[in-house]
């Protein structure tokens, strides 16, 4: 089971990212890197070059052991995540469609390397806060994730958009399991270790609801399809609990754990872009030419890779997490 997670995410510890890590075979992501490549040469001399991302990468050095051990990769089969990222800009750009999305790209992001990566850096480190950036990386990870078919980690719905866009939604499957919400990198791949049976038998019984949910609108099937894996996953975690929270020495954060609900949803393939014309109208009117494309209620034309659903994993956290005692 591969989940695809935002670097936003990754980058803000989101509880999207820390149960993507515990309970995927492996996690993708989208690794800014210098477009020249990403060799260490390469990574190397960009950090040199551009301070913020040198502060950008020094914020993901807590997950260099998941690097490492194969838990987390910037592609699949030597295609990365990052390589959409150009073509949907593109797509704006050319698309009648998205036309009102434009006021709010950067045309010439791509122009200069080390404005790109500067660009990228700061946004991430303030997890978010210019559409310019995040609008592309949201849609380049679902071209990518439809392309593979595999599933997209997305955190609870809070902000407009996020909420217009699970509005387009169908939900297929829901499960609550514990995970770990805070940890270090060695942690949890301690934790992987103790329940890899547990999780094995969930990530598969996940894959074939994922599979299923395109096929069949029947949930209770689905339903029971989890039902099995989940309970002994979470009768694992709670039979490990003292290994598992128990602290140690090096620990570099506090464990916090507690339970999530996995909701599995199957999203049009362009709903960024449905959703993000959709909040900008709601805030003002819109040209005529495209305010019916706008609306998030039919498919935008030219989509970014397969013409599929994009199957959705939305995280959130229930009740109040348990903090391990020290």
């Amino acid at each position: 089971m591969i989940i695809v997670v935002s670097p936003y995410h990754l980058t803000t510890r989101e509880p999207a990212a820390l149960a993507a890590m515990l309970l995927a075979d492996r996690v993708v992501t989208m690794l800014p890197a210098p477009l020249e490549g990403k060799a260490w040469g390469d990574v190397r001399g960009a950090a040199v070059r551009v301070p913020r991302y040198l502060e950008f990468m020094q914020s993901w050095q807590w997950t260099v052991p998941l690097w490492k051990e194969g838990v987390i990769a910037s592609g699949i089969d030597g295609d990365e995540a990052a390589s959409r990222l150009r073509p949907v800009c593109e797509r704006i750009d050319r698309d009648p469609g998205l036309a009102p999305l434009r006021l709010l790209m950067k045309p010439d992001l791509f122009e200069d390397h080390e404005r790109y990566l500067d660009s990228l850096a700061r946004d991430l480190l303030k997890a978010g806060p210019d559409p310019g950036i995040t609008v592309p990386v949201a849609a380049g990870l679902d071209a990518f994730a439809m392309q593979h078919g595999v599933m997209v980690a997305r955190s609870e719905p809070k902000s407009v958009v996020q909420k217009a866009e699970a509005e387009l939604g169908r939900q297929v499957f829901a499960a609550a399991v514990p995970v770990l919400l805070q940890a270090d990198a060695e942690r949890i791949l301690e934790a992987r270790e103790l329940l890899s049976d547990e999780l094995g038998e969930l990530r598969a019984a996940m894959d074939r609801a994922s599979e299923l949910a395109r096929e069949t609108p029947n949930s209770e099937k689905l339903k029971g399809l989890l039902a099995g894996p989940v309970k002994k996953y979470a009768d694992a975690f709670e039979a490990e609990r003292e290994e598992l929270l128990g602290a140690a020495e090096d620990d570099d954060v506090r464990i916090v754990e507690g339970t999530v609900m996995l909701t599995g949803m199957l999203l049009p393939p362009d709903c960024v872009f449905a959703s993000s014309l959709r909040a900008m109208k709601a805030m003002g009117p819109m040209p005529t030419a495209v305010e019916e494309q706008g609306t998030g209620m039919r498919e935008l034309p030219g989509k970014v890779g397969k013409p599929v659903e994009v199957m959705s994993l939305y995280v959130r956290v229930l009740g109040r997490p348990a903090v391990a005692r020290r």
